[in-house]
Order: structure tokens, then C-alpha cells, then sequence
């Protein structure tokens, strides 16, 4: 007769709700619309959809000016009633398109990947055109 262990190892699957999560960035975006933001772009897993059920949902928030450090612009838009982590990168539209000109890592994902949860989408094809185009100078 064979002995059940009570020591029997189990697997837990964890699943995002993806629909339901950026159902809820589109809403946390639009909120960050009305503070004043000109745009909300996801960027990271979620927008690449490598993600898992523990990531978080990295999106850059464009505004168009803040005497702020970009650090500290953070704060005012993170948002703990949402079900997934926010991590908020905010730069004034100067300074993202400084980023395209100097085709940061953080621009490349952007154009590659970047899905606008809300704003203009203006600003996008300014930071493609400036980032493709190897800068506004060129």
C-alpha cells in the first residue's frame, strides 16, 4: 500500500487580467489628462506583451513643462487603488525629444513598443520622426 506524503508540493498559476488592467491604465491615464499631462504612453512588458502576472505597468507620462526634477514629478501621479503597480517616468516635451535627438534606450522602446493609453498623439510622431530622423538638428 502506497503512503500519500502530507508534504505533497502544489503549483499555483498566477494569471493577469490584462483587458481588465488597461481598462484601468486607460482610466488612470485619463486622470493624469486632466492634472495637466499631455500624454500617457505604456511602455515595458504590458506594452510588449511579454508580461507576466507580477509586472507592473511602466508608462511615461509627457507634460509640457514642470520646473520639477524628473524624479520628483513621479509622486503626483502614482495612483495605489489600481490593481497593478504603476511606475511613472515624467518629462516635459522638451526634454523627451532631447532623449529622441540622443536615441536613448528609453525612446527606442517607445517607438518600438509605446501604446498611447491617452493625449495627443502628436507628440509621438514628433519623438518617431526626431528619434528615426537622427535628431531635429539633422
Amino acid at each position: 500500500m502506497q503512503r500519500r506524503s502530507l508534504n505533497s508540493a502544489g503549483v499555483r498559476l498566477f494569471k493577469l487580467d490584462y483587458s481588465r488592467v488597461l481598462r484601468m491604465l486607460k482610466e488612470y491615464a485619463q486622470r493624469c489628462i486632466n492634472n495637466g499631462a499631455e500624454t500617457v504612453i505604456l511602455v515595458g512588458s504590458l506594452a510588449k506583451g511579454n508580461y507576466t502576472a507580477f509586472s507592473d505597468a511602466d508608462v511615461i507620462i509627457i507634460v509640457s513643462e514642470s520646473r520639477e526634477r524628473p524624479i520628483d514629478r513621479a509622486a503626483r501621479y502614482i495612483d495605489p487603488t489600481l490593481p497593478i503597480d504603476v511606475e511613472p517616468r515624467v518629462y516635459t516635451r522638451e526634454e523627451i525629444i532631447r532623449l529622441a535627438e540622443d536615441r536613448a534606450k528609453l525612446v527606442e522602446e517607445l517607438v518600438e513598443h509605446g501604446v498611447i493609453l491617452a493625449g495627443s498623439k502628436q507628440i509621438i510622431m514628433e519623438i518617431r520622426k526626431t528619434y528615426q530622423g537622427g535628431g531635429r538638428h539633422a
